[in-house]
């Protein structure tokens, strides 16, 4: 029985059916074969897989406080945070705005409207740019309505609020609706959707909007509606508010049942 198995075993090596998997016959392009030492990470990436996968490490470990999650809430936190200080703490910051308001007085004497069309021109643009051709933002048109909905109810809420509850006088001697700018958080809150909805595409048109924004808040003060401490009390709830509008997008998506369109899987071999 051995010795049948043994030739049996040789016959069938002989007719090639023990030998090692073999690899399908190269595949002809043009006048040159196409083998396995073709396709290295060399060839595909350009440059050493390896090296890559470093270089992607490092870039990962040298991330600092201002690319880590969460931080886009750093700055108008800073802002509530000090426009917050200016309410409970008299010095040195409340002074602080006595003092700016002390120098514009002494060389501004007139009144300036453009803060006003800034307020109502910037929610327009921002919500306008999407229809220009070649202009392309981030989101779609329904997508870009909830954002924006979302931003101004938790804008004009968060406002209103404040002008009721913490009562302040206007540098000019007006109402008692000073604390916070409601003319720089709704400019400031655009600008930042528009930075976050078109700055892959358009870098400028979300600097464009800060500055805009910027001096709305300069202009609220030298026209003696607000004093420093509401003009960055409102720029951190206008910028507050369009992360929150961000952040709930997928939240709306969830319960209006939407699927977001144009997501597609790409499998790379390598």
């Amino acid at each position: 029985r051995l010795s049948a198995g043994v030739l049996l075993f040789v016959f069938y090596c002989q007719q090639g059916m023990c030998q090692k998997d073999t690899l399908p016959e190269p595949t002809m392009t043009s006048t040159r074969l196409i083998t396995l030492d073709d396709y290295n990470p060399d060839a595909i990436y350009g440059t050493s897989y390896l090296e890559m996968m470093v270089m992607n490490l490092r870039e990962k470990s040298q991330k600092n406080i201002f690319n880590r999650r969460g931080s886009q809430f750093i700055l108008p936190t800073l802002f509530i945070a000090y426009g917050t200080a200016a309410r409970f703490n008299q010095l040195p910051i409340r002074q602080f705005d006595f003092d700016i308001d002390h120098e514009i007085r002494k060389r501004v004497d007139r009144h300036y409207s453009i803060d006003d069309y800034f307020e109502y021109g910037m929610p327009v643009l921002a919500y306008g740019l999407g229809f220009i051709p070649g202009v392309d933002s981030k989101h779609n048109f329904r997508d870009r309505t909830l954002i924006m909905a979302t931003s101004f109810l938790f804008m004009k809420g968060s406002v209103e609020i404040l002008k009721v509850t913490t009562p302040v006088e206007r540098p000019g001697k007006g109402d008692n609706r000073s604390f916070p700018s409601g003319h720089t958080a709704i400019t400031m809150m655009r600008a930042h959707i528009m930075d976050k909805g078109y700055k892959d595409i358009a870098p400028w048109i979300g600097i464009g909007g800060y500055l805009v924004a910027t001096t709305t808040g300069v202009f609220r003060m030298l026209n003696y509606a607000h004093w420093l401490s509401d003009v960055v009390m409102g720029a951190g709830i206008g910028l507050l508010s369009a992360e929150i509008g961000y952040m709930m997008l997928p939240v709306w998506h969830s319960i209006f049942g939407i699927k977001e369109e144009g997501k597609q899987f790409v499998a790379v071999p390598t």
